[in-house]
């Protein structure tokens, strides 16, 4: 019987029933959270109910009603002392339930009331990687809505190691510390997190992430590309690292106002890239950089539909894996026109079994309220890239996070650490960061006056630096090479990377959890820079 023993006292021919003894309650929990008697808990639309008691009972023993319907426990097969179960769901926002518990010798009734749960999502990161250091890792926990109580929600979240913890506000926290490169980080906030609102949390939320090994080599998987030209120093470099590279994109191909092709394609490249598994993704670029052969293109739905079925029709006679659209000098106000290009020639290319990419210069916060040549500049060349529509598109974005100094403004690094973190962050907002590649430089700019400058490669800054007598020196806070030398009467200043300032900057690419690298150009690096490019085959 489910409330007394049966025994029957032999000899005294009676039959006497002793009950059970009564069970006592030592907790309820409600979505993680104690119940009460007192007041109404708060519960998610799913509730789940644990009770636990100071014995085991069979299953059959319990009694539960949910208004007013029994509700039968599950049966672990052998008497216990914990009852866990869900309760009928969904349940509607706001509405108000009970449920009443019952074993021997107990009975007990809860009121619920229906809130939405407060969310809560862990995300781990490395930030502020520096070379040749341990990881800065920064545990980041964000609320739907503000805390209650944040003491409360700093001892239920577990990371792994020290870290010191620091509140955004009521709704976000970072845990900071740092790692040995090669560590495994985890992270785990458990249930019961009050809200303000009177919500709370009701599920764990757990994150585990992985330190690279090796932060100033691009390991396999990551993306190696390297743009080609048809120049002696080009083709050497890349017939002497083919099993270095993942993906050549040669500067061939112009699109012309009436969406024709003019290529100049070189077979020995083309043979070399297939024999090593290569992938061959020309350049095709708006001829001569001309924003009018651009926006002839761009403005005419038929010509960016023959440009899209031309560049089709090229690939497929040569082998090419695809196409990376690099047109330049477009106008901000044919921003949308240059989306739709990419948008028509995505699906076109693969349904055609190509990929697309798009070559973009990155933006500053401001850049669109600059004054004077920045202005300019926005309006000529950077503004016409809408990142996240395009991203949408496009299978990868190479951001060209170079040029920081250029023909438009006074002399400075080529690309130093501080300006490519500020273009990256606010360049990727609304990009998935692993469809973004990280432009690299290899070459040099030589100034000698605003507007009046000259760039080659590595091999002849360093020529230029013995001739004239000049030290090159090492910039830190740009993380870039330097020198200045006085030729003919005239002053230069010229900044250049090295390979030893290339392997300072390629921890961004972990950091920002990029596709991989896109490298201007083949025949200008520093050799030591194939050093920081392990074999990808």
């Amino acid at each position: 019987m489910a409330l007394g023993i049966l025994t029957v006292l032999l000899g005294l021919g009676a039959l006497v029933i002793f009950p059970a003894p009564p069970v006592h309650l030592q907790a309820v929990e409600l979505d993680a959270r104690p119940a009460s008697t007192h007041q109404a808990a708060q519960v998610s639309p799913r509730p789940r109910l644990v009770v636990a008691i100071d014995r085991a009972i069979p299953a059959t023993s319990w009694r539960i009603l949910f208004d007013g319907k029994p509700i039968k426990p599950p049966d672990p097969g052998s008497p216990t002392r914990l009852l866990e179960l869900s309760l009928p769901g969904p349940l509607a926002l706001d509405s108000r339930h009970v449920i009443e518990i019952g074993a021997p010798g107990l009975s007990s009734r809860f009121v619920l009331r229906v809130v939405a749960p407060l969310q809560a999502t862990v995300s781990i990161r490395m930030v502020d990687l520096q070379a040749d250091q341990p990881a800065n890792i920064r545990v980041t926990v964000h609320f739907s809505q503000p805390v209650a109580d944040r003491m409360q929600a700093e001892r239920l979240l577990d990371v792994t190691g020290t870290t010191r913890i620091a509140w955004q506000d009521d709704s976000t926290l970072y845990a900071d510390g740092t790692r040995l490169l090669g560590s495994v980080i985890g992270a785990r906030l458990a249930a019961g997190i009050a809200g303000r609102d009177g919500s709370y949390t009701v599920s764990p939320v757990a994150e585990q992430y992985s330190v690279p090994g090796n932060i100033t080599q691009v390991a396999r998987g990551r993306l190696v590309q390297m743009y080609y030209v048809n120049t002696s120093d080009g083709h050497d470099a890349f017939f002497s690292h083919l099993d270095q590279i993942d993906m050549v994109s040669p500067a061939w191909y112009s699109a012309n106002a009436n969406a024709s092709l003019t290529g100049y394609a070189h077979q020995d490249v083309i043979d070399a890239a297939h024999a090593h598994g290569i992938q061959i993704v020309p350049l095709v670029v708006n001829n001569n950089v001309d924003p009018a052969v651009a926006h002839a293109i761009l403005a005419d739905p038929a010509r960016r539909a023959a440009l899209a079925a031309n560049l089709v029709n090229e690939a497929r006679s040569r082998g090419y894996a695809g196409w990376q659209i690099d047109f330049e000098q477009v106008p901000w106000t044919d921003r949308d026109l240059l989306t739709e290009l990419v948008r028509d020639c995505a699906k076109t290319f693969h349904a055609a079994g190509l990929s697309l990419s798009v070559a973009v210069i990155p933006r500053l916060a401001g850049d669109d309220v600059a004054t004077g040549v920045m202005l300019d500049y926005f309006r000529s060349w950077s503004g016409a890239y809408d990142f996240p529509a395009l991203a949408r598109s496009a299978d990868f974005l190479s951001f060209m996070t170079y040029d920081e100094h250029n023909g438009v403004t006074p002399p400075g690094p080529v690309s130093g650490i501080p300006w490519m973190r500020q273009a990256l962050d606010f360049s990727l907002e609304g990009v998935p960061p692993e469809k973004v590649t990280l432009g690299l430089p290899t070459y040099y700019h030589d100034w000698t006056g605003v507007g009046r400058l000259t760039s080659s490669s590595v091999a002849d800054a360093l020529t230029l630096a013995q001739m004239y007598g000049a030290t090159p020196a090492f910039d830190a806070s740009q993380d870039e090479m330097h020198f200045g030398y006085n030729a003919y009467g005239v002053h230069h200043e010229l900044w250049y990377e090295s390979a030893d300032t290339l392997r300072r900057k390629l921890p961004m690419l972990y950091e920002y959890g990029l596709k991989g690298i896109s490298v201007w150009r083949l025949g200008f690096e520093d050799p030591s820079f194939w050093k920081l490019i392990p074999s990808r085959r």
